[in-house]
């Protein structure tokens, strides 16, 4: 029985010292004989590509080697200037206003019982229970002493007493 195993042994060390030479050979060979193919040694072709749609567009990166470099950037140059165009577009600097429907949990009450919560959706208050459905696509989910859950179409939202949200 030792025998066999000494021979079982003897076979896996040279299928192991077999495959290390055949794997150091891939690595290393490429930089000894060198590579079938050649490597990019120029600008990549321009056929079929379309022209830049803007002037202030660079053209392609340079290429070295078989490596395209990235198009150089400054790190320190900030990216908001002062000459920077204004989000408002008009040049005013009146206030940003959202848009959307604004919901806001008012408050929740106990009415024999039930959990009642008042809700305004664009400033219009609606008094409304569990299942109860408001304001257009609005549902109530839940209702809990200090918040809600409501449904918004098919997304489902909570709200605290007091709290404001836009959808």
């Amino acid at each position: 029985m030792g025998n066999r195993r000494t021979g079982w042994a003897t076979a896996i060390s040279i299928l192991l010292i077999g495959a290390a030479i055949a794997a150091a050979w891939l690595v290393i060979a490429p930089s000894i004989f060198g590579t079938s193919s050649p490597a990019l040694s120029g600008p990549l072709a321009q056929t079929g590509l379309a022209p830049p749609a803007a002037a202030g567009v660079a053209g392609p990166a340079p290429v070295a080697g078989s490596f395209q470099l990235s198009q150089p950037r400054d790190p320190f140059r900030p990216l908001i200037t002062e000459s920077s165009p204004a989000g408002t577009g008009d040049g005013s600097t009146g206030t940003y206003e959202p848009s959307g429907t604004r919901v806001r949990l008012v408050g929740i009450t106990d009415v024999g019982g039930v959990l009642r919560a008042t809700v305004e959706v664009d400033s219009v208050s609606y008094d409304v229970g569990v299942g109860d459905a408001f304001g257009g696509s609005f549902m109530v989910v839940s209702l809990d002493a200090d918040s809600g859950v409501f449904l918004y179409g098919d997304n489902a939202f909570e709200l605290s007493v007091g709290q404001e949200i836009l959808k």
